[in-house]
C-alpha cells in the first residue's frame, strides 16, 4: 500500500495481482484509510480514501472499474444499434470554445429528463490522446451519480474563482477538530502534516477546498450540503491525490498535480491571502439543498442538465458531464499557479 507518512515525493502504488480490487491499509493513526484497486492488469491503478476500511474499498472498486471503461472506450463512432435510434447531439463547442471538427461519439443520458444524448467522446474518454480536449477525471462515478455531480459543481466553482478571485473565500482551518473525524487532525499533525480548508459559498451547496501538505501539497475541492460534509469528502480526496501513482493519471492531471506538490507554499500562502476566517454559524447551517436535487442544482448553474456516460456491456453510468462546466476549460497561458483543482 502507498506510503502513509508525510514524503517529499509522491508515493508509488503497490505490486497487483491481475484483476485484484481492495486491499486496504490504514493511516493517519487509523482514523483514514487508503483502498488500492485495479480493474486488470493493463488498467490504471487506483487510490481511494474513507473514513472506514468499507468505505474506502467500495470506492476504490468502482472507480477502478469506471476508469478501465473510460479508457477503453471505442476509438471511432459507435454502432446505431448501440447507440439507439435518435437522440440528441452534442457536439465539442457545447464544451470547449473553438476547438475542431468533431470525431467519434459515445452515448450518454440526461439526469433529469432521461433524454438520449450522442457525446463527443473527447470529453468522456481518459488516456492519452491527441484530441483538443485534455482528459479529466472530473466527474468520473465512484460514489454514486450524485456525487459525481456534485464534484462537476465543486470544480466548477473553484475553477472559475481560481481564475477570478473577487469573492472572499472563507477559512474555516480552526475549526478542523469539528469538521473532521475525532484524532485525524492530531494524527496529521503528529506525521508532520498540515491540513487548511477553505469554504465558497455557491446556491443551495456548500464548496469546499482542503489542502494536506508537509514536503509537498495535495488539494483538492467537494460540494456538499454542509460544511462539514463538504470539508470532509475534499480532505478523503485530497489524501487519495496524495497517495495516487502520478504515472497512472492523465498528463496534463500528473503535471498539475506536480505544481501544487512542489510549490505547496506558494499555494498556501495565495489561500491565505485570498482568504478571511469564517464565523463558526456557517459550520451548521445546511445549504438548502436535498441530496437527491444535484442534478438540479447543476442545471440551475450550468444552463444544461448534466449526462450520464454509459460504457460497457451492461451499459454502466461511468462518467458524469455537463455543457458549461468549466473543468474542460484548458488553463490560461501563462498561469503561474494553475487552479490545483481542474
Amino acid at each position: 500500500m502507498a506510503s502513509t507518512s508525510a514524503e517529499s515525493r509522491p508515493a508509488t502504488a503497490p505490486e497487483a495481482a491481475p484483476g485484484t480490487a481492495g486491499e486496504v491499509a490504514g493511516c493517519l493513526g487509523g482514523t483514514v484509510y487508503l483502498a488500492h484497486a485495479q480493474a486488470s492488469p493493463a488498467a490504471p491503478a487506483v487510490i481511494a480514501a474513507g473514513f472506514s476500511a468499507y468505505a474506502a474499498r467500495t470506492r476504490a472498486r468502482a472507480r477502478a472499474t469506471a476508469l478501465d471503461l473510460l479508457h477503453r472506450l471505442p476509438p471511432g463512432p459507435e454502432p446505431m444499434a448501440v447507440a439507439g435510434p435518435g437522440g440528441r447531439r452534442l457536439r465539442l463547442t457545447d464544451f470547449v470554445s473553438g476547438p475542431p471538427e468533431d470525431g467519434p461519439v459515445v452515448v450518454g443520458t440526461g439526469l433529469l429528463t432521461g433524454e438520449r444524448y450522442l457525446l463527443p467522446a473527447e470529453v468522456c474518454r481518459l488516456g492519452e490522446s491527441d484530441g483538443a480536449v485534455e482528459p479529466t477525471e472530473v466527474g468520473v462515478v465512484d460514489n454514486g451519480v450524485s456525487a459525481a455531480v456534485a464534484e462537476l459543481l465543486a470544480h466548477d466553482v473553484v475553477t472559475r474563482w481560481w481564475a477570478d478571485p473577487r469573492q472572499r473565500i472563507l477559512r474555516v482551518s480552526r475549526y478542523l477538530d469539528r469538521l473532521l473525524p475525532p484524532g485525524v487532525v492530531e494524527a496529521a499533525s503528529g506525521l508532520g502534516l498540515w491540513v487548511s480548508a477553505f469554504v465558497l459559498p455557491a446556491p443551495g451547496a456548500r464548496i469546499a477546498l482542503v489542502g494536506v501538505g508537509g514536503e509537498g501539497a495535495t488539494m483538492a475541492a467537494a460540494a456538499a450540503r454542509t460544511v462539514k460534509e463538504a470539508v470532509g469528502e475534499a480532505f478523503l480526496r485530497a489524501m487519495a491525490s496524495r497517495a495516487q501513482p502520478w504515472d497512472e493519471l492523465p498528463a496534463g492531471d500528473s503535471l498539475r498535480r506536480l505544481v501544487v506538490w512542489h510549490r505547496e507554499a506558494d499555494y498556501l500562502a495565495y489561500l491565505e491571502r485570498s482568504a478571511v476566517d469564517a464565523d463558526s454559524r456557517l459550520l451548521g447551517e445546511p445549504g438548502g439543498l436535498r441530496p437527491s436535487n444535484w442534478a438540479d442544482v447543476a442545471s440551475r448553474r450550468f444552463g444544461h442538465e448534466p449526462v450520464a456516460v454509459t460504457a460497457g456491456p451492461s451499459r454502466q453510468v461511468v462518467k458524469v458531464v455537463c455543457p458549461g462546466a468549466a473543468c474542460h476549460r484548458p488553463v490560461p497561458p501563462g498561469t503561474v499557479l494553475p487552479c490545483p483543482v481542474n
